[in-house]
């Protein structure tokens, strides 16, 4: 980059990092002070991990944990089942204790920070009688 400024036309969380900028004339070279620039934004790739991964057998627990990409971290998870109107838990984990068959379906999870809100593609949960 060359010029006296720099325009970042599409700020994107990779430009975050340290800057500086260095001045050159036939006398000699100098540099500024290095400068930080933390970008913010709301969350991006929301994703679901189902831990027992494999089969899920009535009466064992299964606990479902949310992980997102967001700066600041995100400060609000919820929980929500495929079809079903109200939220079904809050925190970054939801677990499900002596499980039953009614609880087998498509569950997701919503990370907001106060830069957006985004939602999980969806996982689902089979409970074998």
């Amino acid at each position: 980059m060359t010029g006296p400024q720099h325009v970042f036309s599409q700020i994107q969380s990779s430009d975050s990092g340290e800057y500086y900028c260095e001045a050159q004339n036939e006398m000699g070279t100098d540099r500024s002070r290095t400068m930080n620039m933390d970008v913010k934004y709301g969350p991006k790739s929301t994703s679901v991990s189902v831990s027992p991964s494999g089969e899920i057998v009535e009466g064992s627990s299964v606990t479902l944990t949310c992980s997102s990409d967001a700066n600041p971290p995100v400060d609000k998870y919820t929980w929500y089942k495929k079809n079903v109107a109200s939220p079904k838990a809050s925190g970054q984990s939801y677990s499900i204790t002596n499980i039953i068959s009614e609880d087998s379906g498509e569950y997701y999870c919503e990370a907001e920070n106060k830069y957006g809100r985004l939602n999980s593609s969806s996982v689902s949960v089979d409970v074998q009688c």
